[in-house]
């Protein structure tokens, strides 16, 4: 309540007036804030140097996984290395792949990364004795493998921005490419995502207040959608190491029957199919142990005990159609049913828990974004 009145009396003095219209000739667009938010937050480094609607896209929606194939990064003005396209050592992507010569040689990767972490660099190589110097720190990598293989180099603190590699190349050593990886951020959107070309209004502007927050979790639970309950034996596509039972021994189930994995685990894939793109919470009937898995990429891991019982196991974006749940089961673990909650995403409800006024339409200009922003960096914590 103390931050709703907070963000009304700023919205009040950046407006100066009683009048909540904004000029027609300076309407301030979705892409104008995507753009203060990057500003703002000093996520600019992160940009090229002619950015594109993907490079604000790919900044604010969080997902930290990034490849890059050798062919495409390498210096060929300096570089003693050979373009080659064919499957000496087995499968490839990209157009290509570097191949080193009969002696010791180097390669000079550049790669733009949008967004900083303490990554995982990862690379498909063949070779053995390979020496990847990051920051004035060498990682030595060897695959053991006469076909390429993907390998792990190392822990690599990053800041957003261009990457430089000098890479040491044993004689006749190839890579096809290079990734880094860390957790992903989640995305900071409205809820149907941008919509660049769009006029931000007082709805979006709450959408995207409350993603920057991370607080869908405070929306209520939607009143027009009845909750949907999946029996896992009846929508999962079941594995030969799983199996359907109704044991009645390990807690109570509601389904006719629940799927328990063997000794040796299993991964059950989940189709989920739902109506409208919004926040969904899950929960499971599981048992077993340690359960982790997925929903749409993003993932999620809980504890269960021996019997089955109710465990949440998150909040969710879901999309609009095809969804998938991959769940997977310890060495004789359970599952029962899937329930899914869908939480309020009016208009309304983002208005009311982010304390912006409405009504939904109204323009936002330049000024009230700006003020609207500053609040919103000053009373939550939001990702770096």
């Amino acid at each position: 309540m103390i931050r709703c009145m907070i963000i009304a009396c700023a919205v009040l003095l950046a407006c100066n007036s009683t009048s909540w219209a904004v000029d027609a000739g300076s309407v301030f667009s979705q892409k104008d804030f995507a753009r203060l938010i990057l500003k703002q937050l000093s996520w600019e480094d992160g940009l090229s140097g002619e950015p594109t609607d993907r490079d604000y896209l790919q900044i604010l929606g969080g997902r930290r996984t990034f490849r890059y194939e050798a062919e495409s990064a390498y210096n060929e003005a300096t570089d003693r290395v050979t373009v080659r396209d064919l499957g000496l050592y087995g499968p490839y992507t990209g157009q290509g792949w570097l191949l080193g010569v009969s002696d010791t040689t180097t390669a000079n990767f550049t790669a733009l990364l949008p967004l900083k972490g303490d990554y995982t660099l990862k690379a498909v190589i063949k070779g053995n004795g390979f020496v990847w110097n990051m920051g004035g720190k060498d990682y030595r990598a060897d695959s053991d493998s006469a076909l390429f293989k993907e390998i792990t180099i190392g822990n690599v603190p990053l800041k957003a921005g261009v990457v430089s590699i000098r890479v040491s190349i044993p004689p006749e050593g190839a890579i096809d490419s290079f990734s880094f990886s860390d957790h992903d951020h989640a995305p900071i959107q409205p809820v149907a995502g941008w919509r660049f070309r769009e006029a931000l209004t007082a709805g979006k502007l709450a959408e995207i207040d409350v993603s920057m927050t991370e607080r869908h979790n405070q929306l209520p639970d939607s009143v027009q959608e009845t909750p949907l309950r999946l029996a896992v034996f009846e929508a999962a596509d079941i594995p030969p190491n799983a199996a359907k039972t109704d044991a009645a021994e390990f807690g109570k189930f509601t389904s006719r029957q629940w799927v328990r994995a063997d000794y040796r685990g299993a991964s059950l894939p989940v189709p989920v199919k739902v109506s409208e793109t919004g926040y969904y919470a899950i929960s499971a009937n599981l048992m077993g142990g340690s359960v982790a898995g997925s929903v749409n990429q993003t993932l999620f891991e809980v504890s269960a005990r021996p019997s089955l019982e109710k465990i949440r196991l998150g909040l969710f974006r879901l999309e609009s159609g095809d969804n998938l749940i991959t769940l997977n089961l310890p060495p004789m673990g359970g599952i029962d049913v899937l329930e899914i909650v869908k939480k309020d995403t009016s208009s309304e409800a983002f208005l009311r828990l982010s304390g912006i006024r409405g009504p939904a339409e109204r323009l936002i200009g330049a000024d009230e974004a700006t003020v609207i922003l500053k609040t919103i960096l000053d009373s939550y914590p939001v990702r770096k």
